[in-house]
């Protein structure tokens, strides 16, 4: 008897197609850009009733923080709102004073869409994978 079974019928994990799916937070982590040195929150999202989906992961990218302090005051302020357009759309309070854990379990709706992972010339650069578009 064999050790592993005949794996050939598990289906592949893929993206879904581009619409709304209700999506929840399964794990939250500090993250670094390695090329910019930017700080920020990686989201790994699960889709909801999709059992085949790939999860999805979700950067939440800061401006100036702590030890980063790169950019100028409009690309600062830019990078804060498009987090702070985020906590709001979730519904998370944005006065300062939220952790890592506010954000395991999470709940919300979104509408994904698939990034193709092509470059300009059509070569493969990374697979296929499901982006937010917008949180709805």
């Amino acid at each position: 008897m064999s050790l592993i079974p005949n794996l050939k019928d598990i289906p592949e994990q893929v993206p879904v197609e581009p619409g709304e799916y209700d999506l929840r937070v399964t794990k939250a982590k500090k993250t670094q850009s390695a090329r910019t040195g930017r700080n920020g929150i990686l989201l790994v999202c699960d889709i909801a009733e999709e059992d085949n989906a790939l999860n999805l992961m979700h950067t939440l990218w800061f401006g100036n923080d702590g030890d980063y302090t790169a950019d100028d005051d409009d690309k600062s302020n830019l990078m804060w709102r498009m987090v702070k357009e985020f906590l709001r759309g979730v519904g998370l309070d944005e006065d300062g004073d939220l952790e890592l854990e506010d954000f395991d379990g999470l709940e919300f709706s979104a509408y994904l869409e698939i990034e193709d992972g092509l470059d300009e010339d059509g070569n493969q650069q990374y697979p296929a994978k499901n982006v937010i578009k917008r949180i709805t």
